[in-house]
Parts: C-alpha cells; structure tokens; sequence
C-alpha cells in the first residue's frame, strides 16, 4: 500500500511539471540567447585554440614532430622570456614616468611599485592555474583523438612525450600573452597614480615600447635567443634539410624587426580590451567632459 501511494504520487507531480510546462508560452528573446551563448561559444574557443596544438602534434608523424615541437616549444620559450622582461621594463619605465615628469618622490614611487607588482603577480597566479587546468583538459582531449595514429615505427618519438611539450607550450604561450596584458595594466595602475587622463594613453606607449626594448636589446633578444634554442633542440637534419638551413629559413635576415615591431598591433589589441574590461575608456571621457572629479592630490 505504502508503495502504491508513494507511486500515485510520483505519478501526480510529474503530470503537474507536464501540465506546467505546456502552458508556459516560450520566451525566444534573441538578445537572452545571445548573452546566454556568448561566454559558451567564448570558452569554447578557448578550449580548441589551446588544444589545437597538441592535437596537431600527436595526429602528425615523427617527421613532422621533429620540426613541430622544437618550434612550437622554443617560440613558448621565447614569448614568455621576452614578455616577463617587457613587464619588468614596464613598471620600470612607468616608475620614470611618475617621477621624472610628474615629480612623484622616490619613496612614494618605490611603495606604488611594490604594491602594483604584488597585485600584478597575484593576478598572473591565478591565470596559471586557470589556465593549467585548461592546458590539461585540451591535452586529453587531444589525446583521446589522436592517440591511435601512431605506429610501432614511430616509437622512438613518444606520443606522450610530443604530447607534454606541446601543453608546456601552449601554456607558456598564454602565460605570456597574461604578462603582455600585465605589463599594459601595470603601467596604467603606476600613472594612474597621478594622470587619470592619461594613464591608459600612456600605458599603451609604455606597454609598446618595452616589448620592442626587450625583443632586441639584452640577453633575452628574440632572434638570438630562438636562435640559440632551435641549435640546441632541433635534429642535425630535418626531413633531409640541413638544421643550419631550416633555422635560416625559419629566421630571415628582417626576423628581427619583425620580433620588434611585429607583435604591436596585438599589443595595442589587448591594451584595447583591457581598457574597455577596467573602465579605462569611460574615465577618460568623463573626464574630459568634466563629469569625473579630480582629486586634490592631483592638482597639487
């Protein structure tokens, strides 16, 4: 008896959820659907733009991987060397800035430095866990799709192997592109200090101009350094080519103007969005059309 009542009644809510949902008239708001899909199709992107990589990597044969994975690891390497220095470069030439042009005294300089590279390196350690997890997820995905084409006379080159420097990589790579946009932030947070209506202006001059300082000048120089990392972890020969021929034709004489000047427009990309995710854009205009107040330490 129990058991038929406990039945009836299961059978009397679902046909209430039935009724309840059948007169309900469905609401097909094209802009809700936009919103609700937009941060879905975003991640998704994110995903395959991670895991496209070693899914090309462990899907190619050991000849391709010869040339693929030194080239894909030692450009990863070269990014975040020449990033991390361009972030560096940032906050130290935005600390000029305030003090040189704005008359900031060294002592007040020196906290507003510490406290913003705190906060920066904060941010870009959770971006590695985030984007850890991701790199790992995107692997295994890969794996599971290209694991079967490999072959017993490919062994020689490990398809886990090939697997894990493609996902060091990739997440090198995005790491640094998260110290590109670090060093954009930095820069507004150290001359936002005292220029409200410049700091995002001046943040993409800064942002711009330690990218190409670190890309050609120093130890991390980009064509030596990938130079240097293509003679260690290539094979004497690649597919036949001498290794000598392949890094010249990988490397032209103009790479490094290139290394330079080639990244700026991505640059300029990010500084763009990340003056639009922190409000950048709207203080400068309401500050330009008087709306915003200035503070009286910044007329002083």
């Amino acid at each position: 008896m129990p058991a038929r009542y406990s039945l009836c009644r299961a059978r009397s809510v679902l046909a209430a959820e039935v009724d309840a949902i059948r007169q309900r008239d469905p609401d097909l708001d094209p802009g809700a659907i936009t919103v609700f899909t937009l941060p879905l199709l975003v991640g998704l992107i994110g995903v395959l733009s991670v895991g496209v990589v070693p899914l090309i990597v462990i899907r190619s044969s050991a000849d391709t991987d010869s040339l693929l994975v030194p080239l894909v690891g030692s450009v990863a390497l070269v990014i975040i060397c020449t990033a991390v220095v361009a972030w560096l470069t940032s906050v130290v030439i935005s600390a000029l800035v305030v003090m040189l042009l704005y008359r900031t005294g060294p002592a007040a300089s020196s906290h507003l430095v510490i406290r913003t590279l705190s906060a920066s390196f904060s941010r870009v350690s959770d971006w590695t866990s985030h984007i850890t997890l991701l790199a790992l997820v995107a692997g295994l995905v890969s794996l599971a799709i290209g694991l079967p084409t490999r072959s017993t006379d490919e062994l020689a080159n490990s398809v886990l192997d090939d697997l894990l420097a493609a996902q060091v990589g990739v997440l090198l790579a995005v790491l640094g592109l998260a110290f590109i946009a670090e060093s954009v932030r930095c820069a507004a947070d150290i001359v936002d200090d005292q220029s409200l209506m410049l700091a995002w202006p001046w943040a993409l001059v800064i942002a711009c101009t330690s990218w190409s300082l670190a890309s050609v000048i120093g130890p991390f120089e980009t064509v030596r350094l990938l130079t240097i990392l293509l003679n260690e972890w290539l094979p004497a020969s690649v597919d036949g080519v001498p290794r000598a021929q392949v890094i010249a034709d990988v490397l032209p004489a103009h790479a490094r103007w290139w290394a330079a000047f080639g990244p700026l427009p991505g640059i300029a990309a990010i500084w763009a969005f990340s003056a639009w995710r922190l409000d950048g854009f709207t203080h400068v205009r309401d500050f330009l059309a008087g709306t915003d107040d200035v503070p009286a330490s910044r007329l002083a």
